[in-house]
């Protein structure tokens, strides 16, 4: 609660700051306070209700539908399954705000239906619709759902956050 009141009393000025790219600077590699201890990113404190020395800015991968790389890549990757599934791609897609604004986080470029194969249960997202599952009418639709296994099922989504916390700065919170 405390980091959603932070995040709605976000001065017009400090937004505008956000507003235009900013150059990457070289990061350190290890993410440490003044006195040298190591700390967790910046998002994350904030997450916890730690007090911290600003407030945390990150991007939800709607946002990043203004960005002309992400909209070149869609050209390339049609569907947003294959921009979500296939790693590299979701790797991608993910890093281009985290590039273009230093963001305090970096989101997965996934969807909430990605476990939804591995249960038994198929589903696409038409770009002008959004998610489209086939309705479950009889008890025998329900039956062929089943447990998933997170490494079988979505082996992509483990494989995109560790390229993606190898990517980004010590500084910056991996989420996904």
């Amino acid at each position: 609660m405390k980091l959603l009141a932070a995040l709605l009393a976000l001065s017009a000025p400090a937004a505008h700051a956000f507003s235009a790219p900013a150059k990457a600077e070289p990061m350190p590699q290890t993410n440490t306070d003044a006195s040298g201890a190591q700390i967790d990113p910046l998002l994350i404190r904030a997450a916890r209700g730690e007090k911290t020395e600003r407030v945390p800015v990150w991007m939800m991968r709607q946002a990043g539908r203004h960005i002309k790389e992400y909209r070149d890549l869609c050209k390339k990757h049609p569907t947003f399954r294959e921009r979500s599934e296939i790693p590299e791609v979701a790797v991608e897609v993910s890093l281009q705000p985290w590039r273009n604004y230093q963001t305090d986080g970096c989101i997965l470029f996934s969807d909430i239906l990605t476990p939804l194969p591995g249960m038994g249960v198929e589903f696409d997202i038409d770009e002008k619709v959004g998610p489209v599952v086939k309705p479950m009418r009889t008890w025998e639709d329900v039956e062929k759902m089943h447990l998933i296994d997170p490494s079988a099922a979505a082996p992509f989504v483990a494989e995109a956050l560790r390229t993606l916390r190898e990517e980004v700065t010590p500084e910056t919170a991996v989420l996904g």
